[in-house]
């Protein structure tokens, strides 16, 4: 009986890991990007501390990076991601953790600050195409 169960129980694990494992998983292709440009701002903190970075925003669709082009828009999300990381301290960007919370708080910022596509928030996704700490 034991054997029977246990045999049993390998084959539907066996049956149901192939299924995990072979199935096709959508992975959804990258949205538009659009180029912001380099930054380079001194950090907040008691040290003399500068980071530098390049950032790109996978976007929704091409009208979303027309937006975000356009000169009004264009200036004021630099001036936004400078006032993000002149905020910052050293210690809260040396981890890949504090990056992407940092990549995080852009996005979100400005998703509240742009206007919509019907109803959707216009920067998917934000993307440090560099990224240095000193």
């Amino acid at each position: 009986m034991f054997g029977v169960g246990f045999g049993g129980g390998l084959m539907l694990g066996r049956t149901m890991a192939g299924n995990a494992s072979g199935a096709s998983t959508a992975v959804p292709e990258p949205g538009p990007m659009v180029d912001i440009g380099q930054f380079t701002s001194n950090l907040a903190g008691a040290g003399r501390n500068i980071i530098d970075f390049t950032v790109s925003f996978e976007t929704i669709s091409t009208r979303a990076v027309d937006i975000i082009n356009s000169a009004g828009w264009h200036s004021r999300i630099r001036n936004e991601i400078l006032l993000i990381v002149k905020d910052k301290i050293y210690e809260d960007l040396t981890s890949a953790e504090g990056a992407l919370q940092l990549a995080e708080e852009i996005r979100r910022t400005l998703n509240s600050q742009l206007p919509q596509i019907n109803g959707e928030v216009l920067i998917v996704r934000t993307l440090f195409d560099s990224f240095v700490l000193q």
